[in-house]
């Protein structure tokens, strides 16, 4: 069970987060703080060190976004949702580029909300450095460890299906059931975060990299890389090169 903190200033907007808690622990997630003061909040969430962190982006004393670049300069880093009445591209900018995880608008679905967990546990459990998932398959975790291990090459639900000699339907089906996921959510969250650290730690050209990550098309890559990190990229690669400077 992951952990997950709530921050914001309408003390409404936190009960009706409480009031869907349950939902929140049928996708794998329990509730264990929350606050409308984020100074409060960061002493809290810095002892309680939660999974993950909900921030309103608009609040009087820190933002969600400053709140998230002062945790990011210690050991302990959360994955951060910011969630705000209004879609505002610069914000987005900035939550991507600080490796934020997600930027959502208010209301929220229920459904959205299932998406969004879902998507923020394939990241912890599997893109987190240094966690390992075993779940209650030993067939499932040898094709977890076999797409983690071959994640960069032309993998497909079918290449994987005849590798461990079932049906398409059956790793789809043991996606959904025990990480609540799909199966091409997973892969690309592998084959992004390998993106991340070869825009970090080298200067591969974009295309390169993409095929590297298991893309054969760099505009494709490029497409995906700016829907799940808000920045192209090339962008991206500056951003990280500014920081060392």
């Amino acid at each position: 069970m992951h952990t997950v903190y709530l921050v914001d200033d309408d003390q409404i907007v936190l009960d009706k987060y409480w009031a869907r808690r349950r939902l929140f622990f049928e996708n794998g997630f329990e509730i264990t703080g929350a606050k409308t003061n984020p100074l409060e909040a960061l002493e809290e969430i810095s002892a309680t060190r939660p999974d993950a962190v909900f921030s309103d982006l608009k609040m009087p004393e820190l933002s969600g976004i400053e709140l998230m670049e002062k945790l990011s300069g210690s050991t302990f880093r959360p994955h951060f949702v910011i969630v705000s009445a209004h879609s505002d591209h610069k914000e987005v900018r900035k939550l991507f580029l600080s490796h934020g995880f997600d930027y959502i608008v208010k209301p929220v679905s229920d459904s959205d909300l299932v998406d969004l967990l879902s998507r923020l546990a394939t990241r912890i459990d599997y893109v987190t450095p240094g966690a390992e998932k075993q779940t209650q398959s030993l067939r499932f975790n040898e094709i977890l460890q076999y797409i983690k291990d071959y994640h960069a090459m032309n993998l497909t639900l079918d290449t994987v299906a005849s590798h461990f000699d079932i049906t398409p339907k059956s790793v789809c089906r043991l996606f959904s059931d025990h990480l609540q996921t799909t199966f091409s959510t997973h892969l690309n969250a592998l084959r992004m975060e390998h993106a991340e650290k070869l825009l970090r730690t080298t200067l591969k050209p974009v295309k390169e990299i993409a095929i590297s990550c298991g893309y054969g098309d760099p505009l494709y890559f490029a497409r995906v890389f700016h829907k799940t990190r808000g920045v192209s990229p090339t962008s991206f690669r500056e951003a990280e090169y500014g920081k060392q400077e």
